[in-house]
């Protein structure tokens, strides 16, 4: 009896290991001559197709976009919903970081250099990050509700592990190329079928100016703000 126990445990660890699978794929571009779309800025993750599916969730944690060089950095973030950012300014210079995203506006204020402030992020969705001091500054955070996603390489190749097996939709967005998405599923024996290659198309993309975090167009710019 004592040898059937972990024989039993074993086979329940192979029988979890083959109901889940491991994505890997590649994301390309269909471009227009000039545009350089950051493949490894491309956010890859999945949703069920079921609206009553429950999925696990990662564990909030805290992240950090810098503000370095009248640059925020990463560009592109993504974080589990409840996650904490905190925004650390090294520049000389003031910064006033903000969103008008819904469900996520902040506003962070005025602040020098140094550790900066945070936020916290409750809901899940696309949050455009701004500084209301130089508009050429933009940032953007996925607040992510599926546990899974990651990031493509330079190479646009992406990989998402421990995958349970049901149906989903596979997506990928990219600043410039869009979002896009493909049905995929996983079967009780960890095959995956669909297509896991994404065509994200930039040719459409058209870079505007936002407005300030009062909705009106920026006001040109002293020199103490740069």
């Amino acid at each position: 009896m004592k040898r059937l126990v972990p024989i039993l445990a074993v086979a329940a660890l192979c029988a979890g290991m083959l109901d889940a699978a491991a994505l890997n794929g590649r994301v390309s571009f269909v471009t227009k001559r000039g545009q350089r779309p950051v493949a490894a800025e491309t956010l890859v993750w999945l949703e069920p197709v079921s609206a009553d599916a429950k999925l696990p969730r990662r564990a909030p944690m805290t992240f950090q976009m810098v503000t370095r060089g009248k640059m925020l950095l990463p560009h592109v973030l993504a974080i589990p919903v409840g996650s904490r950012v905190m925004f650390p300014n090294d520049d000389p210079i003031s910064h006033n970081l903000f969103s008008l995203s819904s469900n996520n506006s902040f506003d962070l204020g005025l602040y020098r250099r140094g550790a900066g402030k945070t936020h916290t992020f409750e809901s899940p969705g696309i949050v455009n990050v701004y500084c209301n001091v130089h508009p050429n500054m933009s940032a953007v955070i996925h607040v992510m509700a599926t546990p899974y996603f990651s990031f493509a390489d330079a190479a646009g190749n992406y990989a998402i592990g421990e995958v349970p097996a049901g149906r989903y939709r596979l997506f990928a967005w990219n600043e410039q190329g869009g979002q896009t998405e493909s049905p995929i599923e996983v079967t009780s024996r960890g095959a995956v079928n669909g297509d896991l290659a994404l065509m994200l198309d930039s040719r459409n993309f058209r870079l505007t100016q936002h407005m300030n975090k009062l909705g009106k167009p920026y006001q040109p710019p002293s020199v103490k703000d740069y």
